[in-house]
């Protein structure tokens, strides 16, 4: 029986060597390398495949291959050139480990040795090779994420483009409601104008005074545009602004138009506290709300409609309170008002985007929160927003 106590230090360092790393080649470059060196061996080299073999590691120096490679069923093989080189071969499956020696040695006991790690050398191969591809599959599913991010950007970017169209729609309107009377006032002027002049009556300080309304109201017209246009132009930066700012902007726009339906509208609150945010991404928001109120008020016949509009310090948050009295919001749609393409609304008035995107605009573009309550007098939509916008601040009811 031979004594294979001198191989013990040796086994126990190629054991050892084993599994240190899940990376194929670095862990048979880390077994082989322990093997040579501790053995002799001039070289050592990982075969793969029966056919068409290709090195998949060679330590040390190269060596030729033996003319025959030792089959899968055989423990190990000795191939001899010269009078002292032998190549040991030992198989696991259709791949090989291959050592090849110069000098004298007991290649026998090496080879039965190492042939006993051929179990644990094929686990740690196998596994290795499954994180290799666990690491292809989590490549090709980071592709497929970055690619399904991507769609849903665009998505995301075609639903604000059809929200802001609906925003410019009721635009339109307002800038019809705050033009009637300037066009009207405008109209009589010139038709009054033109009687006098018909019938010889013209006073020379009356046409002075009559062109000076004139250009008040053409000025007014002018001023409006800008605002609406303001509207839609976009942030590039954040900046600093009050609800009192914002509270002006929205009486300009809708002020006339909610007075002519006897929408009472109430800014209340912290009016000059400042914070960063972007203004007319947080104006398409509080439009989106109001335009729903009105809407509702409209459609339930409400009497002595209004919509309160607060605001609030807590912390590093800037909080917004709108409430309205529109008769609230049914429990069983509570759950979906921010939900996409969702809507109360006749077909040909509603796209279901407004309070979605109002979701989206404050929770991922101004990092924020937008909730709602509702009993059967109305509404009460509560956001919270960072006084400083920054991604890191977390917000707050």
């Amino acid at each position: 029986m031979k004594d294979y106590s001198a191989q013990l230090p040796l086994a126990y360092s190629c054991i050892n060597a084993i599994g240190n790393s899940l990376v194929l080649e670095e862990m048979l470059s880390d077994v082989i390398s322990t093997f040579v060196r501790n053995t002799g061996a001039v070289g050592g080299k990982y075969l793969a495949g029966s056919t068409g073999i290709r090195t998949i590691v060679t330590v040390e120096n190269d060596f030729d291959l033996p003319d025959c490679l030792c089959a899968e069923t055989e423990a190990y093989a000795i191939s001899r050139s010269g009078p002292y080189g032998a190549t040991l071969d030992v198989p696991i499956g259709s791949e090989h480990f291959l050592f090849s020696f110069e000098k004298e040695c007991d290649i026998d006991a090496l080879g039965e040795m190492f042939s006993g790690f051929r179990t644990k050398l094929s686990n740690a191969i196998d596994a290795c090779r499954s994180v290799e591809r666990l690491r292809e599959l989590n490549i090709v599913l980071e592709n497929q994420v970055v690619e399904a991010k991507s769609k849903h950007e665009i998505t995301e970017k075609m639903m604000i483009t059809q929200s802001r169209m609906a925003i410019m729609g009721e635009m339109i309107g307002m800038i019809a409601h705050q033009w009637r009377q300037p066009i009207t006032v405008i109209g009589m002027i010139t038709n009054n104008t033109i009687l006098t002049l018909e019938f010889d009556e013209l006073n020379k300080q009356q046409l002075l005074d009559d062109l000076n309304v004139i250009d008040k109201q053409i000025h007014y017209l002018s001023s409006t545009i800008d605002d609406f246009r303001n509207f839609f132009r976009p942030n590039k930066l954040p900046q600093t602004i009050t609800l009192r700012e914002i509270s002006n902007d929205m009486l300009t726009m809708l002020g006339k138009n909610y007075k002519n339906f006897g929408i009472t509208l109430t800014f209340e609150g912290e009016l000059d506290t400042p914070f960063v945010t972007y203004k007319n991404e947080l104006l398409q928001v509080f439009l989106n709300i109001f335009t729903n109120a009105k809407d509702a008020f409209e459609e339930r016949h409400c009497t002595e409609p209004f919509i309160r509009f607060n605001v609030s310090q807590k912390g590093e948050q800037i909080i917004f309170s709108i409430q309205d009295n529109a008769g609230g919001i049914p429990e069983n749609i509570i759950d979906k008002i921010f939900d996409p393409y969702f809507s109360t609304k006749e077909e040909k008035n509603g796209t279901g985007l407004g309070l979605y995107m109002s979701a989206i605009i404050i929770e991922k573009h101004l990092y924020g929160a937008i909730n709602v309550s509702s009993d059967p007098i109305g509404s009460l939509f509560t956001l919270s927003l960072p006084i400083n916008y920054n991604k890191e601040i977390t917000y707050v009811f």
